[in-house]
């Protein structure tokens, strides 16, 4: 997607850098993770289960891991975050789990999804598969 930005435009390049601050800006989460990754996850744990006021909804990469409290996260009643690295895999992901989440309830024929007029929701098969066929690309 950034070739649409054109290559080494030094606008994009001196946003990157500073961005970047010199670490790993994009990681797979296959296995791995760092310190922001973690801290982003528990405040949207926290978040998800009501426990931020307004005002602590600004995250800081710096503090994240003053985030992680297991303790106080042990009776949260939503206790996942799945981190993609782009929308067309996020909907790919909600899709398998959702036919995932059927089969496991028993329900196993539940195969179809809706899709919305004019809808777009990324460029991968299962993503494609739910855009809209005239307008949605």
């Amino acid at each position: 997607w950034t070739a649409v930005h054109g290559y080494r435009n030094p606008v994009l390049d001196a946003a990157v850098r500073e961005q970047a601050g010199g670490s790993m800006s994009h990681v797979m989460f296959g296995g791995l993770t760092h310190a922001p990754a973690v801290g982003l996850c528990a405040r949207l744990l926290r978040m998800v289960n009501g426990d931020l006021t307004a005002e602590e909804h600004s995250f800081r990469p710096e503090g994240c891991l003053e985030e992680l409290d297991l303790d106080g996260m042990r009776d949260y009643e939503l206790t996942k975050v799945f981190l993609s690295d782009s929308g067309s895999v996020s909907v790919e992901v909600a899709m398998k789990m959702a036919l995932q989440y059927w089969h496991a309830h028993g329900e196993g024929r539940r195969t179809r999804f809706l899709s919305l007029r004019n809808g777009y929701h990324g460029d991968t098969l299962g993503a494609m598969s739910v855009c809209d066929p005239v307008n949605g690309m």
